[in-house]
């Protein structure tokens, strides 16, 4: 079945330039550079084969647009019934490395862009509601596509997504609490609200894309102000009611040796910082981004016990 129709807007952009912008799977679209028209071929979409991840990719296509480097596609379900559901969208993807044997395009002026175009029409289910569908495949462009065509990589929004992420800071805890004097020779635990210690999300996503990126926390380092620090894969314990003042935490804690008479203000800045990290999934990717800290402070006075002797005389 031939429709004939005459592209507008960005699609008659990409038509001037030969740049696809439709069809894939059971039909095509077929545009005349210089004229804006284009002609929908409608025919059965047969059994789709598998979706090429941007750094996979075989095989090569004509065109003065530009060229394919993917051996399959897939169709899925568009959310709307229509026959024609848009323009196609290009995402570009400069880690793309195309598949030995096949056309690189090495030195040549373009790009490796992720194509995503509308199919005609995808057969099954009631015949009287075609649903549309869509086909993703690697393509080289000599010239970018229109800006309104271009979507971000899901790596980009990744970033983007990262950037919104606001894990919180710690709520440092300690026994003796924090306030209190510390002593020198006694055991001080360390420790943070668990009630904190949670994974946190933020969603980046544009028209039909979207990224989620989620940080962990995986550990914390203290810095004690005298000079020693230490590193716990967890938030610490809390001092169990009626424990032995002189037990030692059993996996977050610290003993000083020196009063802070002689820091600062008589007191040590003790630093907990969190590190959280990164992972994010969307756009069929996932991936791992730069960890993030969240930093608190609190000063501390540390005393020298004073041995007192009484005697008669």
């Amino acid at each position: 079945m031939l429709i004939a129709f005459t592209a507008l807007g960005a699609s008659s952009a990409l038509a001037d330039q030969g740049v696809p912008v439709g069809g894939g799977g059971g039909g095509g679209v077929t545009c005349t550079p210089g004229t804006g028209s284009c002609t929908i071929d409608v025919n059965n979409p047969g059994n789709p084969g598998t979706t090429p991840s941007p750094s996979q990719g075989s095989g090569s296509g004509g065109g003065s647009g530009g060229s394919s480097g993917g051996s399959g596609a897939t169709s899925t379900p568009s959310p709307e019934q229509t026959l024609i559901n848009g323009d196609c969208t290009y995402a570009a993807d400069p880690s793309y490395v195309p598949q030995p044997g096949t056309e690189s395009h090495a030195g040549q002026k373009g790009a490796w862009y992720l194509m995503t175009c509308p199919d005609g029409i995808k057969t099954g289910g009631d015949p009287n509601k075609p649903v549309a569908t869509t086909t993703q495949k690697m393509v080289w462009l000599t010239n970018p596509p229109p800006a309104a065509l271009m979507l971000p990589t899901p790596a980009a929004l990744a970033d983007r997504a990262r950037s919104l992420l606001t894990p919180p800071k710690p709520q440092i805890g300690s026994n003796p609490p924090v306030g209190s004097p510390q002593m020198v020779g006694v055991p001080t635990w360390a420790f943070l609200s668990r009630s904190l210690w949670v994974p946190v999300s933020a969603k980046a996503e544009v028209p039909g894309e979207s990224v989620t990126a989620t940080a962990t926390p995986v550990s914390v380092a203290w810095d004690f102000g005298d000079g020693k620090s230490i590193v716990c894969t967890g938030p610490g314990s809390q001092f169990p009611p009626g424990a032995d003042p002189k037990a030692s935490s059993p996996d977050c804690g610290h003993t000083y040796r020196i009063s802070s008479g002689n820091a600062p203000g008589g007191k040590f800045q003790v630093t907990a910082t969190i590190i959280w990290r990164v992972d994010w999934v969307g756009g069929g990717q996932a991936g791992t981004l730069n960890d993030l800290t969240t930093t608190a402070t609190v000063p501390v006075t540390v005393n020298q016990s004073q041995a007192i002797v009484t005697g008669t005389g």
